[in-house]
């Protein structure tokens, strides 16, 4: 009976291998599509004609930033996946993932509700509103919120544990 535990903790790395795998090659798709995209500005930017250089690379990049959170929420969870696999603490290593994770995704959805609009309007000097009511990205605002709590109150629990175990 020893055995078992031994070999769902060995499943439990070889599907952690897996899925780091997996979420490297999402991570390595997304900036392939990412990084080609900032050479084009979308169709609706692309249609003003009065703009320099400087401002079309610029409105490039204002566009991507919500892309860097989201790819240090990625780059994030397969790092922890990585440590999983390897077999490092499992509340540890789940604490600091859903922790950085959930600001990856909270910085992104942010950097989209907030930022981008209102850095797009600077850029353009153009009128319109201080915030860009997009749903998913507030959506994912709140789940990385969320997952920042969820971190906290898994580590609450591990000190938790800590303390007990000391006691008896």
């Amino acid at each position: 009976m020893n055995t078992a535990p031994h070999l769902q903790a060995a499943e439990f790395r070889r599907q952690c291998r897996v899925l780091r795998i997996a979420t490297v090659c999402v991570l390595i798709g997304l900036l392939a599509l990412i990084l080609p995209g900032l050479a084009g500005l979308p169709i609706g930017l692309a249609d003003i004609g009065a703009l320099t250089d400087a401002q079309r690379w610029l409105l490039r990049g204002i566009q991507g930033l919500p892309a860097v959170g989201y790819l240090w929420a990625l780059w994030s969870a397969q790092f922890a996946l990585g440590e999983l696999a390897a077999g490092r603490s499992f509340h540890t290593t789940v604490a600091r993932a859903l922790r950085w994770i959930g600001l990856g995704v909270l910085a992104g959805a942010l950097l989209q509700v907030f930022a981008v609009i209102n850095l797009m309007r600077f850029v353009l000097d153009a009128p319109g509103s201080y915030v860009y009511f997009e749903l998913s990205a507030i959506v994912l605002g709140v789940i990385g919120a969320a997952l920042v709590l969820v971190a906290r109150v898994i580590d609450q629990a591990r000190a938790l544990q800590a303390e007990l175990d000391e006691i008896i």
